[in-house]
């Protein structure tokens, strides 16, 4: 039995939480694994940085393979295909190996021209319509159709749709409760994304290109290789860790901006952007819980039991919050130089798109502070509403000025 004195009742994805998730996961940073009720079983939500840490490094307690089926709807995101970031063991293995070549540093420099180009134009709009712009809408958002299905996936405009729409439907599976069918509109969406992948593997291996898909179809390993099956599971997981890109840039704006005094260092010293982007990565990352795990045992995790099959939420925005690894987390400071940030995951599971992200939230970043060196926000008090699925925030809009 669990501790009824270790548990709460809590919407892990409603507005009032999402609105004060900054307080919520500062709490969680320091105390042990708790009990939560939502929308079915407990479940556990895991904050201190040593047990994510733990959690995330122990595969064999605590397993990313959560079972499909009644009960876990909410926790089945891809709807039934298996991604990469939901495998364990061998089989995980296997295909990091196969995929590692499509998100090497060499991959990365050969788009980055293509990126600059199209991060150059998303500025000209901005500068040809301002001041006043939505640094959410008109770039953030913008970045993961420009930049990463344009540059990465090389999609054509209705492929790039088709995406995105699903995109948009995807939260309605995190709020499922048990039973519940899925929304006929994200199935629909769903089987759209499907054709359009199907295709796209189709046509990359009758005609090979030097780009990121073509790296996954035509990936090698000792004669081994990804099937159409994998292909496709991989693709759609890939294109969900893409979705956190503008949650990451629009987060790491609001911070910036947020300390005007911080924002004209990083204008007059460019070359603080790295360690300023680690520090974004830090205080304001992509959401608040990363991909589920299940406990394959009875166990115990930071003082606190976990009986076989519940399921565990770890939160590694919260334990970038742990004071015990960061002093005065709550303090944005561009100067912090964070080591050991938990927004990439570390073990096994450590993210395997950590270079990516980090170089486009620097382009975006640089490119952009090196245009608009007055930029603004538009209310220097401005506190964001945010939307998406539970464990998401998405950012709804971020008015600024360019000059």
């Amino acid at each position: 039995m669990i501790d009824r004195n270790n548990s709460t009742e809590m919407d892990l994805g409603g507005t009032h939480f999402k609105a004060n998730a900054r307080t919520y996961l500062a709490e969680w940073a320091k105390k042990p694994p708790f009990y939560v009720f939502n929308n079915g079983p407990p479940q556990v939500i895991v904050g201190r940085y040593a047990d994510v840490q733990e959690m995330f490094r122990d595969a064999i307690r605590f397993s990313s393979e959560v079972p499909l089926g009644e009960g876990y709807e909410q926790f089945d995101r891809f709807i039934g295909s298996k991604p990469i970031t939901q495998m364990e063991g061998e089989a995980h293995a296997r295909l990091r190996r196969l995929m590692m070549p499509a998100f090497s540093g060499r991959r990365i420099e050969q788009i980055e021209e293509r990126v600059r180009r199209i991060i150059d134009g998303m500025l000209d709009e901005i500068e040809r319509d301002g001041p006043a712009f939505d640094a959410m809408g008109q770039y953030a958002a913008r970045l993961i159709v420009g930049v990463l299905l344009t540059a990465m996936l090389n999609l054509d405009d209705l492929q790039k749709k088709i995406l995105m729409d699903y995109q948009e439907v995807q939260p309605l599976l995190t709020s499922m409760k048990a039973g519940q069918p899925h929304p006929p509109e994200v199935l629909a969406a769903h089987a759209r994304m499907r054709e359009v992948v199907e295709h796209v593997i189709a046509d990359r291996r009758r005609n090979p290109q030097s780009d990121f898909l073509g790296d996954l179809v035509q990936a090698r390993d000792e004669g081994d290789r990804l099937n159409d099956v994998e292909l496709f599971d991989q693709i759609f997981g890939i294109f969900g860790a893409l979705a956190t890109t503008p949650r990451t840039v629009s987060g790491a704006f609001h911070a910036i901006y947020s300390h005007p005094e911080q924002a004209r260092q990083l204008v007059q010293d460019p070359g603080l952007l790295p360690d300023a982007i680690e520090e974004c990565l830090r205080f304001a990352g992509n959401g608040y819980f990363t991909f589920p795990r299940i406990a394959t045992c009875d166990t115990d995790l930071g003082g606190t039991k976990v009986l076989k099959g519940m399921i565990l939420r770890p939160s590694p925005q919260a334990a970038n919050y742990d004071p015990t690894v960061f002093e005065n987390p709550l303090t944005f400071d561009i100067h912090r130089k964070p080591q050991r940030i938990m927004t990439f995951g570390t073990g096994p599971h450590h993210c395997i798109g950590h270079v990516l992200g980090r170089k486009t939230l620097l382009l975006a970043l640089g490119m952009f502070m090196a245009r608009f060196p007055e930029a603004r926000l538009a209310d220097p008090d401005f506190v964001p509403e945010y939307g998406g699925a539970t464990g998401e925030l998405r950012t709804k809009s971020l008015p600024m000025l360019s000059h």
